[in-house]
């Protein structure tokens, strides 16, 4: 249903672009905006390139059909340009901000998780033995020079080899 539409929006699109007195300048500017908007995901410049991208719009918005040769009944009023385009640009933010954010959340499961985390031996650690981590029981080991550990003993995680933990005295 979703491709359908979308070829029914380019096709509009396209008739329109052959109808309307269009400066294909305009165009170039209304891409570059948008690749302004996408970029700014990934690059860490906090905003510069989707306000660089909203200014682009603006810039493209008055040249795609407010040029010399279309009669003036025909053109796009400059309010209404410069507001549609700092509101496409405060929603890019928004969603920018959101993304930015879920990229910055800490790990929350895999072995990445564990490391730091504190657990109690379940058996005494000479080097190795039962530790309780998270309600799940680990083997574990103890780091390199570490004391042996009675049970009981609070431990907290420092790596992972495998499936075994390597743990040192919390």
């Amino acid at each position: 249903m979703s491709g359908f539409l979308g070829v029914v929006c380019l096709a509009l699109a396209a008739y329109g672009l052959g109808v309307l007195p269009v400066n294909w300048f305009g165009i170039v500017f209304l891409i570059t905006a948008f690749v302004l908007f996408i970029l700014d995901i990934k690059a860490p410049t906090h905003g510069a390139l989707t306000a660089a991208g909203v200014a682009s719009l603006i810039v493209g918005s008055l040249v795609l059909f407010n040029s010399p040769s279309v009669p003036s009944f025909v053109r796009v009023p400059v309010p209404l340009i410069v507001g549609t385009s700092i509101a496409t640009g405060a929603i890019f933010f928004a969603i920018m901000i959101f993304a930015v954010r879920a990229q910055l959340i800490p790990v929350r499961m895999g072995s990445e998780s564990l490391v730091g985390k504190t657990g109690v031996a379940r058996t005494k650690l000479a080097p190795s033995g039962i530790v309780l981590l998270g309600g799940e029981q680990w083997t574990a080991m103890l780091v390199e020079g570490e004391e042996p550990l009675p049970a009981g003993a609070r431990v907290e995680v420092v790596s992972l080899q495998g499936l075994k933990l390597i743990v040192r005295k919390a």
